[in-house]
């Protein structure tokens, strides 16, 4: 029994510790927002420091993003039928566009529409479902030309170029459903486009890795479409290969008896500590910057009600995570 003396004692030691707690994480926090004029002193006389405070900052947000406690969510009656082995609701369209139309590459473990004009895959679909361990194989040391594309873009187009090789249908993700053949497929040049190493290394790798570990996993099975956006005029690398201006990526779950879908936008120019949740647009805009037609095999109904607005929250994971463990 706790004598009346302790309990003083062990309030107190109860307070100190929420407060220590809240001040831990309410100052990384608050700094995050604060406005660059603001941070720009301490950025100057202690850059350690202020990075530090970003980072932890970012992290608390990006975890209780990760939440999606509230906030919309893009949502329509699910269609028998939709559903297929890389893409759901039928391959992007370009609709009656005559001229630089892309080429459909099937491979094992995703589809491409490639653009030979542009020299990169305009969009890329694969599917992450859930597999009893997240195991791949060594990481390939060298990209491969794909000698079913005219354009034939070497791995060494980038060299010296200042972009990552990006991949678009990603190196885990394939890797741990597909195999080492799987993986091997995601290193052909038709999967690559130039990306920005300050995105592709942290919130584009971040947002793959979501999918791949959580929702891939949590929710049985997410559809993804992914691509390059370009913005007029398009500028080149020395190889010809077209230089996107910012990057998408739509993804499309089951959930019950609906359909839901996420639709991001990340510019090429996107700082680092950018919130993933920040980065949520509509499919229609999506549609407008790259001139496809996403789920084409949907109803107009069923198009209007997930393409038109964009989502207010990310999929909440922790609940289909704890029942994911419970039910090995």
């Amino acid at each position: 029994m706790v004598s009346k003396r302790k309990k003083p004692k062990l309030f107190r030691l109860v307070l100190l510790l929420t407060v220590g707690f809240a001040v831990y994480l309410g100052v990384p926090v608050g700094y995050y927002f604060l406005p660059w004029s603001v941070r720009q002193p301490v950025y100057k006389a202690m850059p350690g420091l202020d990075r530090s405070l970003r980072l932890r900052g970012f992290k608390t947000i990006e975890g209780w993003d990760g939440l999606g406690l509230w906030g919309r969510d893009c949502r329509t009656v699910m269609t028998d039928g939709a559903n297929a082995e890389h893409v759901y609701g039928g391959n992007p369209s370009q609709g009656l566009k005559l001229f630089s139309r892309t080429r459909l590459l099937e491979n094992e473990s995703y589809l491409v529409g490639y653009s030979e004009s542009m020299k990169n895959p305009l969009w890329v679909a694969y599917r992450v479902f859930d597999v009893p361990r997240l195991e791949s194989g060594k990481r390939p040391s060298s990209f491969r030309i794909d000698q079913r594309t005219d354009a034939k873009v070497p791995g060494s187009a980038f060299r010296g170029t200042g972009y990552d090789r990006g991949h678009m249908a990603p190196n885990h993700a394939i890797a741990t459903r597909y195999g080492v053949d799987g993986q091997w497929e995601t290193f052909l040049m038709s999967n690559i486009i130039p990306q920005v190493p300050r995105v592709n290394r942290y919130i584009w790798k971040d947002l793959e890795a979501r999918v791949s570990k959580r929702y891939g996993r949590y929710f049985g099975e997410v559809w993804v479409v992914t691509g390059p956006v370009f913005s007029d005029p398009v500028e080149r690398l020395g190889s010809g290969v077209a230089i996107p201006a910012g990057y998408y990526k739509i993804l499309a779950d089951e959930s019950g008896t609906d359909l839901r879908v996420l639709a991001f936008l990340v510019e090429s120019d996107c700082p680092p500590y950018t919130r993933i949740k920040s980065r949520l647009v509509s499919v229609d805009e999506l549609e407008e910057k790259t001139g496809l037609d996403f789920f084409p095999k949907l109803s107009k109904e069923a198009q209007v009600e997930i393409e038109t607005d964009a989502a207010g929250r990310l999929w909440p994971w922790l609940a289909p995570a704890i029942r994911y463990a419970a039910h090995p």
